[in-house]
């Protein structure tokens, strides 16, 4: 039960969220630059330059794959002593 009171709660957070993102805020549209902030150009050198340095270095490849290896563990680990607190109260 007191579950149902916060999945519902984050449901109407979330739709809330969502919503207030497709409002649109015409009154911000006064305020954008005319233009691009920076030649096209510089956009492919900078894609290129993050590109190459992402995709060079294994390490940082590696590094990311075992943060969310991680988190996944503590997850499910932390679901599953929930289970047992629950299965020991009953």
């Amino acid at each position: 039960m007191k579950y149902k009171i916060a999945g519902a709660l984050l449901s109407l957070i979330i739709i809330a969220l969502i919503g207030v993102q497709l409002v649109d805020f015409t009154a911000f549209t006064i305020g954008f630059p005319a233009g691009p902030l920076l030649p096209s150009s510089w956009w492919e050198q900078i894609g290129q330059a993050v590109g190459s340095t992402l995709w060079s270095y294994r390490v940082i490849d590696v590094l990311i794959q075992a943060t969310l290896l991680v988190a996944a563990v503590v997850g499910a680990s932390a679901m599953f002593r929930s289970m047992r607190r629950e299965e020991e109260d009953a």
